[in-house]
């Protein structure tokens, strides 16, 4: 059985890697992954975590004035 995932996608690798710093440092867990073929970005990297972890990974983004360009849920490939 697949395992429901939050993708945040970006429009900059620069946006991307901030956020998995930003992540590090604020001890929300998940990891760089390519973009799942059913979303789309500019930059083709995608942050990959729990669903459960949607509002306080948005909240930092925010916060550290990161840019992302969509914030979805689907099944894990």
């Amino acid at each position: 059985m697949k395992e429901t995932k939050l993708y945040v996608t970006f429009y900059t690798t620069a946006e991307a890697m901030a956020t998995e710093s930003a992540c590090k440092e604020n001890n929300i867990s998940g990891k760089l992954v390519p973009v799942p073929r059913v979303l789309s970005a500019g930059c083709g990297i995608a942050w990959e975590c729990s669903p459960d972890l949607k509002a306080s990974l948005l909240e930092l983004l925010e916060k550290e004035d990161i840019e992302c360009e969509e914030c979805e849920e689907c099944e894990e490939l």
